[in-house]
């Protein structure tokens, strides 16, 4: 069997191109072997089916999985930052289209590659690229008990949606505040370094030492709390005690969703830090201004005006630390259905009053100087420092197997953050169409977006917006 996939243009990470020549090329080789092998029907729906063994003993092995997974979006827009109606946008994008190669060898190491593209627009770029996602050397030390790998991964803490299986959710996409440093520290959710993983009994772990990249500003001084520049090394782990069934540790990236085929309870604690990587807002400091100029101005009765001529003190240095405890059960219930369940809260300190905004897939025209705060298009206030709690609860209809199964679902965040004035609430409702179980699949979602204008002084929750979503996915 051969196949040809394209890949669209990505632009944002400028070392992590490769060409598309040269892709293409790998990708048609290794088809061609793999075609040249037996390819192996898995009974485990966790592992791959495109798959060939090595060896005669089935020691050493490789595979191929992809993913495909297309959006058609209907956008409620943000209003502006007079508080006047936008458009609303229509558009069709790509959410993720991934290429992962991965081999074990002679049960003793692996290599894991991830190739692809995201978030792809009719306003992206035209530039074709290629992103890397994943680069892994991993190790059995002790069997099942310790691995030990190298490279640019995903081997995440805080929570269990922050090493997912992106083609196994629930809802239509994991929420941006599960990848809280995303964009700044790391890269689509990954950084370089070193993790061990592993399962002793019913305790699944990983942890990890990774140098974060030099995302953030060099300065000493910062009107707002923001990243730095800075080369220490971030500290993260995620912890998870497996009640019933103890799921497949091949790959270690978790399921949202597992269609009632286990039992499945399991309650995780996770942890992120990263020393002295924020500038801490900073006060004015009047005493820079001219002595001179601030004795006219003080006579003139226009002190509020030394405020914007005067320099800041120097930031003080935060560390990050975000910590989580969640809860996943997936149960099969009579009659082939099964239910599904997700709850977390996470905690964030970026230092005081740290806020940052995000848009999925932005596709908005409106320039920064005129819109809200929080971003124009589908922006919302994302991550800060504060507190956040997530809830998803789904049941997959009864039914026989997994073709043409419908499964309902709704969902909520609530967020606390320190810098805004008032917490927020926001909800997702839509349904699972499981044409063959997570390898053909249509979800169809409506998500809401909380509005915050300034009120007093104060980022205040005014309104909420909304976005429908159709996702189609081919998995295999």
């Amino acid at each position: 069997m051969l196949s040809v996939i394209i890949f669209g243009t990505f632009s944002e990470p400028k070392f992590r191109m490769i060409k598309r020549n040269s892709f293409f090329c790998l990708w048609l080789a290794l088809l061609l072997v793999a075609g040249s092998g037996s390819l192996l029907a898995q009974d485990d729906k966790n592992i791959p089916k495109l798959k060939f063994n090595l060896t005669g003993d089935g020691s050493s092995y490789a595979g191929i999985m992809m993913n495909n997974q297309v959006w058609t979006r209907y956008i409620w827009n943000n209003p502006d930052k007079n508080g006047v109606e936008q458009y609303s946008d229509i558009d069709l994008g790509i959410r993720r289209s991934r290429l992962t190669f991965y081999a074990s060898l002679m049960d003793r190491a692996m290599i894991f590659t991830q190739i692809g593209y995201d978030g792809m627009t009719y306003r992206s770029e035209r530039k074709p690229g290629v992103n890397i996602y994943n680069v892994e050397a991993e190790y059995f030390l002790l069997g099942d008990a310790l691995h030990l790998g190298f490279g640019f991964d995903a081997k995440n803490g805080i929570s269990r949606y922050s090493s997912n299986k992106n083609f196994e959710f629930l809802v239509v996409d994991a929420p941006g505040f599960t990848s809280p440093v995303s964009g700044t520290f790391d890269d689509f959710g990954r950084q370089l370094g070193i993790f061990a993983r592993g399962s002793v009994s019913r305790l699944n772990y990983r942890v990890s030492v990774t140098k974060p990249f030099e995302y953030g500003i060099d300065s000493v001084s910062s009107p707002v709390t923001t990243e730095r520049i800075n080369e220490n090394f971030a500290l993260k782990g995620y912890f998870d005690w497996q009640f019933f069934d103890t799921e497949n540790a091949a790959f270690q990236q978790m399921t949202m969703n597992n269609l009632g085929r286990g039992k499945i309870l399991n309650v995780g604690a996770g942890f992120y830090y990263h020393p002295e990587a924020m500038l801490v807002e900073a006060e004015k400091d009047i005493s820079t201004v001219d002595p001179f100029i601030a004795a006219l101005l003080i006579a003139a009765g226009q002190y509020d005006r030394l405020y914007d001529m005067a320099d800041y003190y120097p930031s003080q240095i935060s560390d990050i630390f975000v910590a989580a405890a969640d809860v996943f059960i997936d149960m099969p219930t009579r009659q082939g259905g099964a239910v599904t369940g997700y709850f977390s809260y996470q905690y964030n300190f970026f230092g005081p009053n740290y806020l940052r905004s995000a848009g999925r897939m932005n596709v908005s025209k409106m320039s920064a100087d005129d819109a809200l705060p929080q971003g124009p298009g589908n922006a919302e206030w994302e991550v800060g420092t504060g507190h956040i709690v997530r809830g998803e609860f789904g049941y997959l209809l009864p039914g026989n197997g997994l073709k043409n199964r419908l499964q309902p679902y709704g969902a909520f965040t609530l967020k606390a953050f320190e810098r805004l004035g008032e917490a927020s609430a926001q909800f997702d409702a839509g349904i699972n169409w499981l044409m063959y179980g997570h390898n053909l699949k249509w979800t169809l979602q409506y998500s809401s977006r909380p509005i915050y204008t300034e009120i007093d002084d104060q980022q205040m929750w005014t309104s909420s917006k909304g976005q429908v979503i159709l996702q189609t996915q081919i998995y295999f």
